[in-house]
């Protein structure tokens, strides 16, 4: 049972990530920032470091390298650790090699 929990919430895992990636890229960049969840946001108005990185994202999308990078210099690492994360996930839930050689 609790092995099959643990698959369950990986696959949820799985799921809510590529969902806020592509939340992320789906965002109009250039668009106002009306809220944030970040409480830094709140409290300064120059944010934190993590500020910017939804919109790099964005651009990253885009194929926007040069704003992306403007915007948060963190934004093609923080998705590729992400991908990964899911890529992980989703070998441990079919027990696969990590590396899936060709025949």
């Amino acid at each position: 049972m609790r092995l099959y929990l643990r698959r369950k919430t990986g696959l949820l895992e799985v799921a809510l990530w590529l969902l806020g990636i592509a939340m992320l890229a789906l965002m109009d960049p250039a668009g106002r920032h009306l809220f944030s969840f970040c409480p830094f946001s709140w409290l300064w108005a120059e944010g934190c470091w993590g500020c910017g990185l939804g919109h790099a994202i964005a651009h990253l999308a885009r194929g926007e390298w040069q704003a992306s990078w403007e915007a948060h210099p963190l934004a093609l690492p923080a998705v590729l650790v992400l991908l990964r994360r899911c890529w992980l996930l989703m070998v441990w839930q079919h027990n696969l090699p990590l590396w899936m050689p060709g025949k």
